[in-house]
């Protein structure tokens, strides 16, 4: 096994971080859609915003607090790289289905 001055570094690309917080943020159950996603990389420290739309009625502040706290905790598993700062903006609202949901009904 070699030391750890002998061995070679790996760095992340600002593209390849924003597919994986794409994933990560796609991940959560209430996230409906897939998220635009946007960072910027500074050596191992990033900002990421996410535009996400999730099912209503889930807690709007709630689920924006999640998404936040598993970007940061994911992205630093998988690649390393501390997650300062997660914007998150919530661009839409989608109802939540329900099996008999009256609006779905048609009369034949």
């Amino acid at each position: 096994m070699s030391l750890p001055a002998e061995r070679g570094t790996t760095t992340i690309s600002e593209r390849a971080l924003t597919k994986i917080v794409e994933r990560v943020v796609g991940e959560e159950e209430h996230v409906t859609e897939p998220p635009h996603v946007s960072a910027s990389l500074s050596g191992m420290v990033a900002a990421v915003r996410c535009d996400v739309t999730i099912r209503y009625p889930s807690p709007v502040p709630r689920v924006a607090g999640e998404i936040r706290e598993r970007v940061r905790r994911r992205v630093r598993e998988l690649t390393g790289v501390a997650v300062e700062n997660v914007d998150i903006e919530v661009v839409g609202l989608v109802p939540e289905q329900r099996s008999g949901d009256e609006r779905r009904r048609r009369p034949v």
